[in-house]
């Protein structure tokens, strides 16, 4: 795939992506409209302290009250009537009143007062007096407060992180959840922001809708939060339960309006905390299945504790208290902020666990779109409150994203991708080396290729080069097969937006060569081991075996007990591969003179023994070894098969070393016999000290002959070490 085939692979998602930074700009657009179409007094309001009615804390300098000062509100005059003002006028959220009867007189209020400022001027009645006024029909753009942009921005992210995720799952029925739980959350926080903010009065019947959208938004929210934990990471319901919260929160929701429920605490606070419930068990359900698996319990941990910290919170500090017939201790516009968590926790959580499987690429995408809806954004700002013609506002919005929201979103990006450490790589190699199969070995491979390059694609490569090569101009890097492991293509580093540079190249022969080297070491480590085994093996046959047979044939208890005792002690220094010293050549043929006479004696077969002459001189520990292991091997062969009555040993010594011959009168070996362990480890013994053996057989008997070199030449020295 070359950089256009990338891009057309991509241009789906990307459209899809800014359509649903479109819809959340659109929908933003609308609700600023609806708020700045309504008459504007420039009231600050607050709930009575010790009485009804509405305490004005200041007003606006710019508002048409601006000659009002700081008392209660007790009444609005116009119109041909007069509507009292009760503390429930002032309130962000009408959820909080203790009926849905209280709620409609609310409504009923509001469009009183608002027809009121609509029909003219109108008369404010305080405690300090009355004062007329006539509301200015339109909102200016600078009135709206900082609550109502933070709400805006907690409805409008889900929007455009939901369609997101699901421009690229379309499939996922997780995704779905999740676009779903953000448009729930839209319709909830944009609602919100329109009448929390109102200046005094908003129509009543759009109050009632705005409210009921909101209450719609908060239970499709934890409804489909709900669902989703119960699929993701992991699924663990089958797929039909998954639409239970859906149902049964859909058939709750309609008892607001229905009148079914006496108040919202029955009708929203209620649902809402059964909902946090169900999130909380999915969750715990979710961290016990994911016990095994590193990457989904990452997620769950990540995302967890996102929506438990974002979603707990909100009911805490809002949903409790009005349930309980308290007033919230904070707005509900700033309560509103603690869902940001949820998202930014996705957000993290795509950038370093790939949460929905969605790439660094894709996570970009998302940035894009944003960034077309801030220019749109600022633009729409610059006409409106600078009054900008249409060509130098939108010049100034492209320089303003260029100069800020760029460099910020880089610099974003550097602080939320965690980039692989060397340790991490490290151990990732490391993986790759000791994979127990090729498969595996593959698989780790290629997982190391990801996080070292984050590669558009890995495929099997064309051809299979010595060390890592670049293709083309850097459109893909080769490298090269290893055992296991195929010759493989890399297309794109970056996430598919960069070619690759030699630094890349010289970064992925160094892993190559890291795998060889570590191969190298447990190949090592592996023939280490097979020697030792083999060591012990040989050990065990040519001297445990003698030693037993010794004692089987011992018909006196104290020698028998005696040989068993020295057969253990020989067993356990075999296995500890403890070190045998140097010692007197002459002491150690008489030790092996007795311990071998005691074996024939006890058997029955004479045994003739020749070793006069001898020097008295001091072998290295190699020769010790090897002449105390030949002896008794070359003794016990002939003891148990040879059939022999007697068994001679010679041993004498030349110029060129030690000549140990064992001779037995035998039926000898017959031609077809299999060969065993014994005559092998003999020879290989004395191949290790430069040595050689000669076997003769025959009718007579056989006669086993090893030439052991008696100088210390350079092999005998390295191997007494």
């Amino acid at each position: 795939m070359d950089r256009m085939q990338a891009m057309h692979a991509r241009r789906a998602p990307a459209l899809w992506t800014i359509c649903a930074a479109l819809i959340a700009l659109f929908a933003t657009a609308f609700v600023c409209w609806l708020a700045l179409s309504q008459p504007w007094l420039g009231l600050d309001k607050a709930h009575g302290a010790d009485g009804p009615g509405i305490m004005l804390l200041g007003t606006d300098p710019a508002g048409r009250a601006s000659e009002v000062p700081p008392t209660r509100l007790l009444a609005v005059e116009g119109a041909g009537r007069r509507i009292a003002l009760t503390p429930f006028d002032a309130i962000d959220e009408p959820d909080v009143l203790p009926s849905l009867a209280a709620m409609d007189a609310l409504y009923a209020n509001q469009q009183a007062i608002w027809e009121a400022l609509r029909a003219g001027p109108v008369t404010l009645v305080t405690e300090d007096g009355d004062f007329v006024v006539e509301a200015a029909p339109t909102r200016p753009f600078g009135s709206l407060p900082a609550i109502f942009w933070l709400q805006i921005l907690v409805g409008a992210a889900p929007l455009v992180l939901g369609g997101w995720v699901l421009s690229l799952r379309r499939r996922d029925l997780s995704a779905w959840m999740f676009s779903l739980a953000g448009l729930g959350l839209a319709f909830s926080a944009m609602t919100a922001a329109w009448y929390s903010t109102r200046d005094l009065a908003v129509p009543g019947t759009g109050f009632y809708v705005a409210s009921t959208l909101n209450l719609f938004g908060s239970l499709l929210f934890g409804a489909c939060m709900s669902a989703m934990v119960m699929i993701y990471p992991v699924r663990l319901v089958p797929r039909w339960v998954v639409w239970s919260p859906l149902v049964i929160f859909g058939l709750w929701f309609l008892g607001s309006p229905l009148y079914l429920w006496p108040s919202r605490a029955e009708g929203a606070h209620l649902p809402t905390a059964l909902e946090m419930l169900w999130i909380t068990v999915g969750l715990l359900a979710q961290f016990w299945a994911t016990r095994r698996r590193p990457k989904e319990r990452a997620i769950v941990k990540w995302f967890g504790s996102s929506v438990l910290f974002g979603c707990g919170g909100f009911i805490a500090l809002m949903a409790i208290p009005s349930a309980l017939g308290y007033q919230p201790t904070i707005r509900q516009g700033h309560a509103f902020l603690l869902f940001l968590f949820v998202y930014l926790g996705l957000a993290i959580g795509v950038a370093r666990y790939r949460m929905f499987d969605l790439g660094d690429w894709s996570f970009r995408l998302l940035f894009y779109a944003i960034g077309v809806a801030v220019l749109f954004a600022v633009d729409a700002a610059l006409i409106s409150v600078l009054s900008l013609e249409a060509v130098p506002a939108f010049s100034a919005a492209l320089v303003l994203v260029v100069l800020i929201y760029l460099p910020l979103r880089d610099f974003l990006g550097r602080v939320v991708r965690r980039k692989p450490e060397a340790a991490d790589l490290s151990d990732a190699v490391g993986g790759v080396a000791l994979a127990p199969t090729p498969d595996m070995r593959e698989a780790r491979f290629r997982a190391l290729l990801e996080r070292a390059f984050n590669p558009l694609s890995i495929a099997p490569a064309p051809s299979d080069p010595t060390v890592p090569q670049l293709v083309g101009e850097g459109e893909a890097l080769d490298m090269p097969a290893m055992p296991g492991i195929p010759a493989l293509r890399m297309e794109w580093t970056g996430g598919g937006r960069k070619l690759f540079a030699p630094r890349d190249r010289d970064r992925a022969a160094r892993i190559v060569e890291t795998i060889a080297r570590l191969d190298d070491l447990a190949q090592a480590r592996d023939r280490a081991v097979e020697e030792e085994r083999a060591r012990i093996d040989r050990d065990v046959h040519d001297n445990i075996g003698v030693q037993l047979l010794g004692a089987l044939h011992s018909v006196q208890p104290d020698r028998k007990d005696a040989m068993i005792r020295q057969t253990l002690a020989d067993l356990r220094n075999i296995v500890a591969n403890t070190r045998i010293e140097e010692a007197s050549l002459r002491d150690t043929v008489a030790d092996l003179r007795g311990e071998i006479g005691n074996l024939y004696d006890a058997a029955g077969v004479t045994l003739e023994w020749l070793d006069t002459g001898l020097p008295d001189a001091v072998i290295p520990a190699a020769l010790v070894a090897a002449l105390r292991a030949i002896l008794r091997e070359a003794t016990g062969n002939a003891l148990r098969h040879s059939g022999a009555d007697r068994v001679s040993v010679r041993i004498r010594h030349g110029l060129a070393g030690l000549e140990v011959s064992v001779t037995d009168t035998g039926h000898g070996i017959a031609d077809d016999a299999v060969r065993g362990n014994g005559l092998d480890n003999l020879e290989q013994r004395a191949s290790t000290l430069g040595g050689d053996v000669t076997v003769d057989s025959g009718t007579g008997g056989t006669r086993v002959l090893v030439r052991l070199p008696w100088s210390l030449d350079e092999r005998l020295a390295e191997a007494g070490e």
